[in-house]
């Protein structure tokens, strides 16, 4: 990864997950999130420290914890959160004994995560280990990356595919993780896209190390109706695929529609064509809140299905170069401001 790693849409490791809110600032948001694929169930998990700082000053920030089990079978999946006062968030500024951020006693670090979380009777448990890398993956380019931060909201993946190491349990029921794939990302700033679509895959059926991460978003930039902006990387043999340079990003087409993300991307030497695909039933619908008030509703798998066609510029035409398909191991979210009508709200 070192090599791929100076290549593209990745900046030197440092200060990415560092908290941005200052303790003061109104009208802002952040979290960090962690997604990942059990290998020998076929379970993914979806983890999620946040808080939020409401532009109305009359509100109180508060901070929160997220947790999904997402069940291939549909039998034992889980999904529950719990808001916290802000008091019981640290650090508010800087680092607590190595923790990016602390809610109660669940905690990120630049290398382990762990928490709890109950909903009703059952409750969901983490304690996880991963090796940071040592490149931070940066969805958008540098070019809009800090004017869209202090408008919007900007993210990056300091971690963009690790192992983890660790256990999960859900009511007493334990997941030993050895070395199976994840990936976390920090996201910060004062509104949620107004649309959305998001894949991440590192676990491809064909076994081989192939990563592809995928953004499609519509700004919220004003009153005004933005255009959809399509940001894809994907590395396979070895190869840093880039398609999320501006020129790149704008050129590329983005259709998304609950269930379903097709996508086309193109540079000078490759060109992609790929979808990922997620059933209803396998997928947990949530309320986004922005620091004004205003609601993102979200669509989430942790077992989505996608597929990627990859070609190669050979001379003047281009050429089949490979496929690439994943089979219920492609973390997905749709997100828009009206909620999904086929699925019930988790919360």
């Amino acid at each position: 990864m070192n090599r791929l790693a100076e290549m593209g849409p990745f900046t030197a490791s440092g200060d990415e997950n560092r908290m941005r809110w200052d303790g003061l600032t109104r009208g802002f948001m952040e979290v960090w999130y962690v997604t990942l694929h059990h290998r020998r169930t076929g379970v993914g998990a979806w983890f999620r420290y946040t808080l939020t700082a409401p532009k109305d000053s009359s509100l109180e920030p508060y901070c929160e914890l997220w947790a999904f089990y997402f069940d291939p079978e549909g039998k034992r999946s889980f999904s529950g959160k719990k808001r916290f006062g802000i008091d019981r968030l640290a650090p508010r500024i800087g680092r607590d004994d190595g923790a990016l951020i602390r809610i109660e006693d669940a905690f990120l670090s630049e290398n382990h995560l762990e928490g709890q979380v109950t909903a009703g009777d059952r409750t969901l448990a983490w304690s996880l280990d991963f090796q940071p890398q040592q490149r931070c993956f940066q969805h958008l380019p540098a070019q809009i990356r800090d004017r869209v931060a202090g408008r919007a909201s900007t993210l990056c993946s300091p971690n963009l595919s690790v192992p983890f190491y660790g256990t999960i349990e859900l009511d007493g029921e334990t997941l030993e993780l050895e070395g199976d794939p994840g990936s976390q990302t920090h996201r910060w700033g004062r509104a949620h896209a107004r649309a959305w679509a998001w894949a991440h895959c590192s676990a491809f059926d064909e076994g081989d190390s192939a990563i592809f991460e995928g953004l499609a978003a519509v700004p919220s930039l004003g009153s005004l109706p933005s255009p959809t902006v399509t940001f894809l990387y994907l590395e396979h043999e070895g190869q840093a695929l880039g398609f999320n340079d501006l020129r790149q990003s704008l050129a590329a087409r983005s259709r998304f529609e609950l269930p379903t993300w097709a996508f086309t991307a193109k540079n000078d030497s490759w060109k992609i064509a790929g979808a990922v695909r997620v059933k209803l039933d396998r997928t947990v619908q949530v309320r986004y809140d922005d620091p004004d008030g205003t609601a993102r509703y979200c669509a989430n798998s942790e077992l989505g299905d996608l597929a990627i066609e990859i070609y190669r510029r050979e001379s003047a035409v281009w050429r089949h170069h490979a496929s690439l398909t994943a089979t219920g191991t492609a973390p997905a979210e749709f997100g828009r401001r009206d909620r999904f009508l086929d699925l019930e709200v988790a919360f």
